[in-house]
């Protein structure tokens, strides 16, 4: 299928090379050198949420209230949850990936929005907590766009654990 993909910028020797960096010695020693087996490329899918939020600035004055419109990018990987705000979203190209080099996400999207929107709810309360002249209210927030991209990672196997590696 053709998806928008991050460039690889890592190489198979690479990979293997920053794996056994990442290993401890003792580990090395205690496993009698066991080298890293089945080393492939696999692609995790990120979304990227853009949210408006509509928010309700209060003033020194009583009946000055500015309302402030924001929109925030956020990055949620969909294998293991993260999710990050960002300020650009990285470059792209088109590429033909098959569906088996794709990781399987275990996040569903409704659940990912909702979760990403209260993680916002959150920040812009503690935000206005910890500011005494400038508080805040939120009054909407909604979804503008979702879009998909995928990531390259070289997935390799260090004694029956998957060992994970930015390509």
């Amino acid at each position: 299928m053709l998806v928008d993909s991050i460039e690889i910028s890592v190489n198979k020797s690479d990979a293997i090379k920053h794996i056994f960096r990442r290993t401890p010695l003792i580990s090395k020693i205690e496993q009698f050198n066991k080298k890293v087996e089945d080393i492939h490329l696999e692609y995790i899918e990120l979304k990227v949420l853009k949210y408006e939020i509509i928010y309700k600035r209060k003033n020194k004055g009583t009946f000055r209230n500015d309302d402030i419109r924001n929109i925030i990018t956020m990055m949620v990987n969909t294998y293991n949850g993260n999710s990050q705000s960002v300020d650009f979203i990285p470059k792209t190209v088109k590429r033909y990936i098959s569906k088996s080099c794709i990781k399987r996400s275990c996040i569903k999207e409704e659940y990912m929005i909702e979760k990403v929107k209260n993680e916002i709810i959150n920040y812009f309360e503690i935000k206005s907590k910890g500011n005494y002249i400038e508080k805040q209210s939120i009054k909407s927030i909604k979804i503008l766009e979702i879009s998909s991209i995928y990531k390259p990672y070289w997935i390799g196997y260090y004694s029956g654990k998957e060992v994970f590696v930015d390509a």
